[in-house]
């Protein structure tokens, strides 16, 4: 094994407890490891938290059905489009599925492929309602009249309904135009008599600087992790929450493959796009953009190295990158080399690496190839 993902147990369970400090014992939380959990390892984190969460988020069934296969035995809601065979449908009966349906005309779908199946029991949906997102789900003028006939159609259960915040720190009065919409459907809904049990529109910076969102149930995904969702975020919440701290939960390794030394004046890498400036010494690192570490770090990236940052030389090849390790003492093959994390007292962020890339910290985890296997530590 040449490079592995670590994931930190300690780090994800106290994750959590800063999240349920906020919202308190009566919000339930669903964990969205949709994704391959923010490419964090679908499996490797639900087997962590699934007692201690009130539910996991997936995208689609086929995430559902790799959990159930590795014995998670939590509630699943599945967010993304589903519209199976009845065959699929009766399975996500028997599992405890949950589905998110976007429209109507995707619940009447779902009730005629049930009614051909023999399961006995009902599907657990989620009624998706584009309160401002631009995304999928129903436009709140359609929204009352919508639920209203999901709610009676045969084989479902309306269970819940959902929306979800396009940005609650930079535009807050749009997020308050948002909530304000969903909770005017909620009344009109009470009114009728139509009464799921679950509200929930809140995700991560919802949940730690919109209280008022929270609702019955909160969806928490970057932060779950460790990871603020917004620069701006850690100071506004610790002024209502001082004691709240997020702890990365991912380190990315690997072991050095090869060190040589390169004379002044060589070229590293594919495109003789950097020359040594002076007596180099190589190490060879075995990742390279198919395994995540993106061609966007070629000649300005970092890796450590016994504590040491050692930059980039060259263009990040598919499977492999180039480091100057030239002021790194002893350094040899099968060192440990951290791309994502701490060593000694240097550490690399996921965010420092999307500041380099122009991106965000979410794309940089999520790109960690799945093949890249993952490993449950502390």
């Amino acid at each position: 094994m040449h490079t592995w993902v670590e994931i930190s147990k300690s780090a994800l369970k106290h994750n959590i407890r800063q999240f349920k400090s906020i919202t308190g014992p009566a919000t339930k939380l669903i964990a969205v490891v949709k994704a391959n959990a923010y490419g964090h390892g679908l499996k490797a984190v639900a087997g962590v938290i699934q007692d201690a969460v009130d539910c996991l988020a997936v995208i689609n069934l086929d995430e559902a059905r790799s959990l159930r296969e590795a014995g998670v035995h939590a509630p699943i809601i599945i967010l993304g489009y589903i519209s199976e065979s009845a065959e699929a449908l009766a399975w996500a009966v028997r599992e405890r599925v949950e589905i998110v349906v976007n429209s109507l005309s995707h619940a009447k779908r779902l009730s005629e492929l049930l009614a051909g199946s023999a399961e006995q029991g009902t599907l657990r949906v989620h009624a998706k309602v584009d309160t401002g997102m631009g995304r999928m789900g129903i436009l709140p003028e359609n929204a009352v009249s919508y639920i209203k006939q999901i709610n009676e159609l045969p084989g479902l259960y309306l269970k819940g309904v959902e929306s979800h915040f396009a940005d609650v720190t930079n535009h807050r009065e749009y997020a308050k135009e948002q909530l304000k919409r969903l909770l005017d459907i909620r009344y009109q809904l009470f009114q009728e008599k139509v009464l799921p049990a679950l509200w929930h529109m809140a995700k991560t910076e919802a949940i730690l600087d919109f209280s008022e969102s929270h609702l019955d149930a909160v969806r928490l995904g970057i932060g779950l992790y460790g990871l603020w969702p917004d620069k701006k975020l850690p100071d506004r919440v610790r002024a209502a929450h001082p004691e709240c701290t997020l702890a990365p939960v991912l380190s990315w390794k690997a072991k050095i493959l090869q060190v040589k030394d390169y004379p002044e004046g060589a070229y590293i890498g594919y495109g003789c796009t950097r020359r040594t400036k002076r007596k180099t010494k190589i190490a060879i690192i075995p990742v390279g953009y198919y395994e995540g570490f993106g061609r966007g770090l070629s000649n300005k990236g970092d890796i450590l190295i016994r504590g040491s940052r050692c930059a980039v030389l060259g263009n990040v090849c598919m499977n492999m990158c180039m480091v100057d390790a030239t002021d790194v003492a002893n350094v040899q093959r099968s060192d440990e080399a951290v791309l994502v994390g701490r060593q000694g007292d240097e550490e690399i962020t996921l965010g420092q690496i999307a500041d380099l890339l122009g991106t965000v910290h979410y794309e940089v985890a999520a790109r960690i190839n799945p093949f890249v296997q993952r490993i449950i530590v502390d």
